[in-house]
């Protein structure tokens, strides 16, 4: 039931998100200054350009803009008092949608939910939600929210900090003993939505400061759904304790599972090379970058157990475009555990 809703509340700010064919106002950073809020907004095709024609519609009501300018290119900052009817917004919860009587008078442009149910957080004192863009795996259509940020650039382009934290920590039995290959799925999937633990059960995933639902897996199996709520520029930490044994046989298998990349670091390509102890089927090493985004999956035809196997990675996605420079991560997966992973670095 829960996927369903998350499904029907994507759907729900599709054209929110898509940003492709909607015009109007798009709301890039929400900020309380001496408890007055301040929205930053940039124009998607209003014409002739003047906020006289847009609207912003929240929790206390619906109004019109006063006719100030609004310029085609950069951004322009606005309060309650460039509005006809000066509402407020509430600081810890809103719905706040911005739209154009123009071609499309009956359809928003921008959606700006935070608090409550919503994935987006209310910001704390100091801090602003920014508009994040991401590559969602599940609905591509679906792909800004808006991002507790400790940095505000109210009045200029956003920065690139201060708008991402930490969530770690581990994944043991009811013994006290760390379970390898657990899988924590996460949504919204901002970029990707799985973290594996490794061989001593911890994980650790830097990720947008917003709300995640979180299903904790072992061998397929659900034992965990919960929230978290990631902070800017910290370490949002859980233990969770799963009901099951710990001479799984997917362990012995991880155990003596090898890999090695070579050459490490590479230009423009390099080769995984691995073996597993025991027959697995499905076997591929997937590629992700440092923000975990998975950007391709190479296939492998392994057959014989122990047998040194090779596959080579040629510095391109899935869509055959070179990948930038920096640090990325080969995942030997079999049968849907990952029974390694291999830091690379690509230069350039």
């Amino acid at each position: 039931m829960k996927y369903l809703l998350v499904f029907v509340f994507l759907i729900s700010i599709t054209f929110s998100c898509a940003n492709i064919i909607i015009e109007g106002p798009y709301a890039q950073e929400l900020q309380w200054i001496d408890g007055e809020w301040h929205l930053e907004l940039t124009n998607s095709y209003v014409f002739p350009p003047s906020l006289e024609m847009c609207y912003l519609q929240c929790v206390a009501g619906f109004s019109y803009f006063n006719a100030i300018g609004f310029p085609e290119v950069g951004i322009t900052e606005v309060t309650k008092n460039d509005l006809n009817i000066p509402y407020e917004l509430d600081l810890e919860f809103d719905e706040i949608e911005l739209g154009w009587e123009g071609i499309y008078p009956n359809y928003p442009s921008c959606y700006v939910y935070y608090g409550g149910s919503n994935y987006s957080m209310a910001p704390h004192a100091g801090e602003s939600l920014v508009r994040k863009s991401f590559l969602d795996p599940v609905l591509p259509l679906a792909s800004h929210y808006y991002c507790r940020d400790n940095s505000p650039t109210m009045g200029q382009p956003n920065d690139n900090i201060g708008f991402t934290g930490t969530f770690s920590g581990n994944v043991i039995n009811e013994q006290g003993n760390p379970l390898a290959g657990a899988v924590l799925e996460y949504y919204p999937p901002m970029g990707a939505n799985q973290i594996f633990t490794n061989l001593d059960g911890e994980f650790s995933q830097e990720m947008y400061t917003v709300r995640y639902d979180i299903l904790v897996k072992y061998n397929e199996i659900t034992f965990i759904d919960t929230l978290i709520y990631v902070a800017p520029d910290s370490n949002t930490v859980r233990t969770f304790v799963l009901p099951v044994t710990h001479s799984s046989p997917s362990l012995k298998i991880l155990l003596n599972t090898q890999m090695s990349v070579y050459p490490n670091p590479f230009n423009p390509s390099t080769t995984i090379r691995f073996s597993i102890p025991l027959d697995i089927n499905d076997i591929t090493i997937d590629i992700f970058n440092s923000k975990g985004q998975k950007v391709k999956t190479l296939k492998s035809t392994y057959e014989v157990p122990d047998e040194l196997q090779e596959v080579t990675w040629d510095g391109l996605d899935s869509y055959g475009t070179p990948v930038a420079s920096g640090v990325y991560y080969a995942r030997l997966v079999g049968d849907g555990i990952v029974l390694k992973e291999s830091k690379m670095l690509l230069l350039k």
